[in-house]
């Protein structure tokens, strides 16, 4: 019982950390610590690991397990370590666009309906499962960001290969067509490949979604101008010294994205010592300030 409440509260605390911030960092995090708790029951009773994985993994008809099975990863270490690694690649990046709460949102909801929805896949045709690992939520926030930010370029794997500078439309679509066969072959790897695509078009919807709002607007470290507006009533307000008005100077007359959000941090941290942009927000100490419109 208690292995039961422990990765409960591990993956409450750090869902609700990571809709603050970090959100890769802190999501991360709850995968490894969920998976010492899963390596610890299985050296003191396989069985115990056994039922753990049962209660806690997403199967049909669905329960608990469609949202605690997304923190979930088999006893092999290179299944949470290629995922965590897949989403540092792909969900650092997203994440210093979009911000926090909405990668976390994105995730969240695509895993839980990869779940749901690849679970009943398999319970209808009466095959027994139990589903575990971050994966198509993973593969949720690629498909958000290739929709929303397909010529972003990103460090990523292909096969065995490093690719330190690839678009993201070239890398996450190579993924999902290796996938989307793999789930139309029915290859049998104990993978859930069809859960990865539901996730990934799950993700991509989303990404439609805050394209309608708007969220999206430049295309960071392109080299194309940005078509965010800056807040100035935000930087006027705290521009109380000769260097905070030559920074925001800077910041009003920079077109290239990327550097304008240098030209920002610079100035938080010339304000108030630090200060880190979460989507349209610079966060100083727990305090949000909104820089863009």
């Amino acid at each position: 019982m208690l292995e039961f409440v422990a990765a409960l509260i591990i993956i409450v605390v750090f869902t609700v950390l990571a809709y603050r911030k970090n959100a890769v960092a802190m999501l991360s995090i709850s995968f490894a610590l969920v998976y010492f708790i899963e390596i610890a029951l299985y050296y003191i009773s396989p069985s115990s690991a056994a039922n753990f994985f049962y209660v806690m993994g997403a199967k049909f008809p669905p329960d608990m397990g469609i949202f605690t099975g997304v923190y979930l990863h088999s006893l092999y270490p290179g299944h949470i370590f290629f995922n965590i690694l897949f989403f540092f690649l792909a969900g650092l990046p997203f994440e210093q666009r979009v911000g926090s709460r909405r990668l976390t949102t994105i995730f969240l909801i695509s895993g839980i309906t990869a779940n749901v929805i690849y679970s009943a896949f398999l319970f209808f045709f009466g095959i027994k499962s139990i589903l575990i690992g971050a994966s198509g939520a993973i593969f949720g926030v690629m498909g958000a960001f290739i929709v929303m930010y397909p010529d972003d370029e990103i460090t990523f794997f292909l096969g065995p290969i490093l690719m330190p500078k690839i678009k993201v439309k070239i890398a996450v679509l190579a993924l999902l067509i290796v996938e989307f066969l793999a789930t139309l072959l029915w290859v049998h790897d104990n993978v859930a490949h069809g859960a990865h695509v539901v996730g990934a078009v799950t993700g991509a919807l989303l990404g439609l979604y805050y394209l309608k709002k708007g969220v999206a607007n430049s295309l960071v470290g392109s080299g194309k101008a940005s078509s965010q507006v800056i807040d100035k009533n935000t930087f006027e307000n705290l521009a109380t010294s000769d260097k905070l008005v030559y920074l925001y100077r800077k910041i009003c007359d920079e077109d290239d994205e990327l550097v304008r959000r240098a030209w920002i941090e610079e100035f938080f941290k010339e304000k108030f010592g630090s200060g880190k942009i979460d989507g349209k927000y610079v966060i100083v100490n727990g305090k949000k300030y909104r820089v863009y419109k």
